[in-house]
């Protein structure tokens, strides 16, 4: 085997277990050989799959070496090339399907359907999540690695779909073939929190904790899943312990890993837990992402991360920004982030300044269409907690029920979240 096959294997190793580098692996993979279109794409796409900016160097530049090659390429590259092209140009609706049309020359491309599946993830489309990787399932032997692989991407789109049983199934067969699956043992875990069964996720995190601990593209993930359950359990300073010991900020961390930070500090707050200076720590690190426009997902995010720390200022200046962005752009982003990103901005920003009756104007009319913001159930939930929150403090108790309804169908009560909300958790 050639070195430049020698790294690809390496990298798409890495990327499928979410561990070490495969971006590094990547360029290590194109400087052996500068003519490996599949390297130079995957290299772009992986970039910007973790937040980097089309414009940016590390997307531009190897985009730039595929598409010099296209006139030597097959039909598998050329899709590639057009995939990635498209998603650094912010027609990430069209990236995910250049990619499936990839997978059904080849459903065993288990490249293209990664990318597919993160894409759709991103997209928030939780039936392409379910229906493409179950579609090609066919394609791998009963267990080998790689169909575990795509059992657990099957499993996380089932738990997206609500089909709990047929999810967790899958996850667990996934983990049997490979413990080190962390994507399928996150997906049990989000099965476990969906159904409200805490302490039957703490022990599956805990047990395979060896296993996707080093999982860097992930492990920051799986620690706010396990202190999620921390709080159904009751155990408020165990969780923000956690926080403390894994889920801070620090300048190795990824943009989910800022996500999985801001969420958790929200959460304990809705929760009345003082978390003193954790703000003002963490927004510093959201610096270098406030221009980027992206993922509306990760702008929520900055937002209520600068509001937490009291700097209004910033985050006028980000909601500015983004508004400037969402009427200047025609991509799936710039259209998500005018209809839903900057509206829940600035729910949350009124929830922040006590003004509930604003949040709940803002929000009541998008709660059950908020999917394509991107994230997961379990990461939306906390939009929909706020609102019900919102709706009780103005007594709107119509609606606060609703709402505690709507999440009852989709998750098993969370009861801590009403915690003190009584009328909440009947």
């Amino acid at each position: 085997m050639s070195q430049t096959a020698t790294l690809f294997d390496q990298a798409l190793g890495e990327y499928l277990g979410l561990i070490h580098d495969p971006a590094e692996t990547l360029a290590a993979a194109v400087q052996a050989d500068p003519e490996f279109i599949i390297g130079h794409t995957t290299l772009a796409a992986l970039n910007s799959l973790s937040g980097v900016p089309g414009d940016a160097p590390t997307v531009r530049e190897p985009l730039a070496a595929a598409t010099a090659l296209a006139g030597k390429a097959n039909r598998r590259e050329k899709l590639h090339i057009a995939a990635a092209t498209a998603w650094a140009t912010d027609d990430i609706a069209g990236a995910a399907a250049l990619w499936e049309e990839a997978l059904r020359d080849n459903p065993a491309d288990i490249l293209s359907l990664r990318l597919a599946h993160d894409t759709h993830f991103f997209l928030g489309a939780s039936k392409k999540l379910r229906d493409v990787p179950v579609s090609v399932l066919h394609a791998y032997a009963p267990g080998s690695r790689e169909r575990g692989f795509v059992l657990g991407m099957a499993s996380f789109g089932l738990e997206e779909t609500g089909e709990y049983a047929d999810a967790e199934k899958a996850g667990r067969e996934a983990a049997e073939i490979n413990p080190a699956d962390t994507w399928g043992v996150h997906a049990v875990a989000h099965v476990l929190e969906m159904q409200g069964r805490a302490k039957d996720g703490i022990t599956w995190l805990r047990g395979l904790e060896p296993h996707w601990a080093p999982a860097n593209g992930l492990a920051v993930h799986q620690w706010w899943h396990l202190a999620l359950y921390l709080i159904e359990e009751g155990q408020l300073d165990e969780a923000l312990a956690l926080y403390d010991a894994h889920i801070h900020a620090h300048p190795g961390s990824i943009v989910l890993d800022l996500v999985d930070a801001a969420a958790l500090l929200w959460r304990l707050e809705l929760l009345g837990v003082d978390v003193g200076t954790r703000w003002q720590e963490l927004a510093p690190f959201w610096g270098a992402h406030a221009e980027e426009h992206v993922l509306a997902f990760n702008d929520v995010h900055i937002s209520f991360t600068l509001t937490g720390a009291g700097d209004e200022a910033a985050a006028d200046r980000l909601e500015a920004s983004i508004a400037a962005y969402a009427a200047r752009e025609t991509g799936t982003n710039a259209e998500v982030s005018k209809t839903l990103g900057l509206p829940v901005i600035a729910a949350l920003r009124a929830f922040r300044k006590a003004d509930f009756a604003g949040t709940v104007d803002i929000l009541r009319p998008l709660y059950k269409s908020l999917a394509p913001v991107g994230g997961s159930n379990a990461q939306r939930d906390l939009f929909i907690q706020t609102l019900g929150i919102s709706a009780y403090k103005i007594g709107d108790l119509d609606l606060a029920r609703e709402i505690a309804a709507e999440r009852r169908k989709l998750k098993a009560g969370s009861p801590r979240s009403w915690a003190a909300y009584p009328a909440l958790r009947a």
